[in-house]
This record gives structure tokens, sequence and C-alpha cells, in this order.
């Protein structure tokens, strides 16, 4: 099985490297003074490498023999995380997944992309977040519509309440929350009671936790998806 997840994955770096007609691929580092951002301006190129820097949305990536690239990772591109994220989804998905659910956990992890510099600046089109060698995915994710929301924000006898939510299988899955529990985007991180429940109940979400999903543990977050109209 890991055999075959090892290969799945390289796979999908392959298809992420080459998806493009027409693109520069990075076959090897650009031939750049070393320190310096490679420019191919109007290009699109494939970077592999581990993130050294993450600052205002950019990251900067080590792509070897002495060479970096920043790349500024934007909504509109495309990001998966094998075992975790499996479909391709926005920024917002993709930093939902994520430690503290900051870009900077990426620091000191490997990358994969795709990325465009039609504006003189690479920005990504596409990035997978390869998963650590050997390590369990640090979290995992339910996505579903709420069913049942049921804050506690009192923490009644340690009991912070729960959410249930409905896959698209019919699955139910319910969750306990706790006291450190977040709601994403950032605009509803300070919603409590009615306000809250308005905007987490009937809608469609995405429950972060930490470990095997199969267990239902405690909601490490909640990501609300609104469907514009």
């Amino acid at each position: 099985m890991k055999a075959l997840r090892t290969i799945g994955i390289l796979v999908l770096v392959a298809g992420l490297m080459l998806s493009s007609v027409g693109t520069v691929f990075a076959g090897g580092p650009p031939h750049d003074p070393p320190g310096k951002d490679p420019k191919f301006r109007g290009e699109k190129r494939g970077f592999c490498g581990n993130v050294t820097l993450v600052t205002d949305g950019n990251v900067t990536i080590d792509i070897g023999k002495g060479l970096t690239v920043k790349v500024m990772l934007i909504e509109r591109a495309r990001y998966k995380i094998p075992r975790v994220m499996n479909k391709w989804g926005n920024l917002t998905e993709f930093k939902g997944q994520l430690e503290g659910g900051n870009l900077s956990a990426l620091e000191g992890r490997r990358v994969v992309t795709l990325a465009g510099n039609g504006t003189g600046k690479w920005e990504s089109l596409k990035l997978l977040l390869l998963p650590v060698p050997g390590l369990p995915p640090l979290h995992a994710h339910r996505t579903g519509n709420v069913t049942a929301f049921n804050p506690l924000p009192s923490g009644e006898n340690g009991n912070f309440g729960n959410i249930t939510i409905e896959d698209v299988h019919g699955v139910t899955h319910t969750f306990d929350l706790a006291a450190d529990t977040t709601y994403r985007p950032r605009e509803f991180s300070e919603l409590t009671g009615t306000a809250l429940y308005d905007e987490v109940i009937g809608h469609f979400v995405t429950v972060v936790i930490k470990g095997d999903p199969k267990l239902e543990p405690v909601a490490k977050a909640v990501v609300i998806h609104r469907r514009d109209t």
C-alpha cells in the first residue's frame, strides 16, 4: 500500500509539472545568479523544492544549487495535499488544512508548483504540498452540509457541544467542539450565539480534525463555504 501511495504521489507531481502545453519546465535550475529569482516574463514554469520562507502570501522555494524563487499564492490558483485534501481547492480551503490555518506552516515543507509570470512576478497556478514521508497526516477533513450545530461556549462539564454534517453519500459524521475550535474564513471567527448558528447550520462546510477521521475526533476548525447567489 505504501508503494502504491508513493507511486500515486509521484504521478500527481509529474502531472502537475506537465499539465500545461507549451510550458517551460524546470528540468534544472535556471541560469541566474545565486539567490535571485529566475526571470522569464510571460512564461509558465514548474518549480519543486523546500519552502524556506513565507511572507505576505509569498513562498520562497529553494530549487537547488543556491537558487531560490519567490511565488505568490493567489486565491484563484488550485491547491492539493495528498491524503488530506485530495481534490483541487482554492487558497482558503488549502489554508484551512494547514496547522493553525496559516501559510507559515509551509516553512520546511516540500512543494511542487506550476507558476506563471505574466505580471512580471511568479504567481502560482497549481501547487501540491507533498506529505512528510513515513508520517501520518497531521490533519484530515470531512466535508458536508451541516444538519445539527450545538455549540456550548461555556463548556459545561468540559462539553463544548458538537456539529453534525451529512456528506455527499448521505452518511452523517458528528464531531465534538472544543474551546479552541475556530471558524473560518476570518469574518466568522468572532461570531457567537445566534449569529454563528445562522452562518453554520444548513451550510456546506469542511470540518478540519487532527488524526484519523474514522475516530470522529474533536473539530479543530470549521471552514464555512458560502455559495454566492
